[in-house]
């Protein structure tokens, strides 16, 4: 929500929903979303909600592809103004010794970024069969003043598919448009062939026996997905009352943690701060803050680069157990570690307790 906020320069992986959702409520402009690359999200990579889906689904996973509007009132109602997502000329661009032309529109005024597209998750092909995840930039360009964009490549393969977003200094960047693929001559079909009438010559010499057919090469089976990482490595660390320092015993935890990340290097992490449920909300949520915080100062001692984990504070809103005892709050207040892997492989993990500290 609101106004000139950046997303830039991310890589957002394992999304449940949409990659980035941007909502009018009350309105918002402005907001710039570039140079990002999605990859395994169950959404739209960039989606743009009306004012009217302000509802916490909407917040999460937003609305859906937005239709094509030239309404005057279109700016006032949904998220970025209202920009329109490019649209290319068609949904096939063919490859010509080693070329291929791209032609779209767009809002005048604004800048494409052409992406490579990411494979979709099982997930986005049922919802969105037409969009992929955006992959990395590879070209940007200006409309004219007409809306006209038009660029040539000479590094993509039969096959491959495109996407592509506007930004615009006014409204900021739109949702991606749909999937085109790149095709080479020999499978495309030639439209409208010239067709002539000729008479059929007589024929005057003897039948030739055609050659054998040579059968297609067997193709070469895609290689099975990789077997998911094994993990025998804690997911959670707790901490004592009211405290936000990292215990010996939760240290050690931690170690094992930093090992696992220095031996897949492709691993991220998201740390959880929590909390038991007393004291005040907001209290809460700067507790579970310096909690996670806490932690990823550990690791970044460790060697682990920061860049590689964010953190999140949830405070008391995400109880692990009921409070019926010391040892329920004990659990409660902790951080979790969301590990992630950049190339999509599912990732085990195990709880642990060897680290509690009940109050007295």
């Amino acid at each position: 929500m609101g106004t000139n906020h950046q997303v830039i320069n991310n890589q957002i992986t394992n999304q449940t929903g949409s990659g980035v959702t941007v909502t009018a409520y009350p309105d918002s402009e402005k907001n710039i979303i570039r140079n990002n690359s999605f990859a395994n999200i169950e959404g739209l990579s960039i989606d743009l909600n009306t004012r009217h889906n302000a509802g916490v689904r909407d917040f999460q996973r937003g609305d859906g592809p937005n239709p094509p509007r030239d309404s005057p009132n279109r700016r006032l109602d949904t998220a970025n103004g209202a920009i329109n997502t490019p649209e290319f000329l068609s949904s096939e661009f063919i490859l010509i010794n080693g070329k291929v032309n791209i032609d779209g529109k767009a809002d005048p005024g604004s800048e494409i970024d052409i992406y490579r597209v990411a494979p979709n998750s099982k997930q986005q092909i049922d919802l969105y069969p037409a969009y992929s995840a955006l992959g990395e930039v590879i070209s940007r360009v200006k409309t004219d003043d007409k809306g006209r964009f038009q660029t040539t490549f000479t590094n993509l393969q039969p096959g491959e598919m495109i996407s592509a977003i506007a930004t615009h200094p006014k409204y900021g960047t739109s949702e991606a448009a749909a999937n085109a693929i790149i095709k080479s001559v020999s499978n495309s079909e030639i439209q409208n062939p010239q067709i002539q009438n000729f008479e059929n010559p007589t024929c005057t010499t003897r039948p030739v026996t055609p050659p054998p057919v040579i059968p297609e090469p067997t193709p070469i089976p895609e290689p099975p997905k990789p077997e998911p990482i094994r993990l025998r490595v804690p997911r959670n660390i707790h901490f004592a009352l009211d405290k936000d320092f990292i215990s010996p015993n939760s240290g050690e935890i931690l170690d094992k943690i930093a090992e696992v990340m220095e031996q897949y290097p492709t691993i991220v992490i998201e740390l959880q701060g929590h909390t038991d449920s007393r004291a005040s909300d907001a209290y809460n949520q700067d507790l579970a803050k310096r909690r996670a915080t806490n932690t990823r100062n550990y690791l970044i001692k460790k060697g682990i680069p920061p860049e590689k984990m964010t953190i999140r504070s949830f405070g008391e809103r995400k109880l692990r157990t009921e409070e019926n005892n010391r040892v329920d709050y004990a659990r409660n207040r902790r951080v979790e570690v969301i590990f992630f892997d950049v190339r999509g492989i599912d990732i085990e993990f195990e709880n642990q307790e060897g680290d509690l500290q009940i109050e007295k």
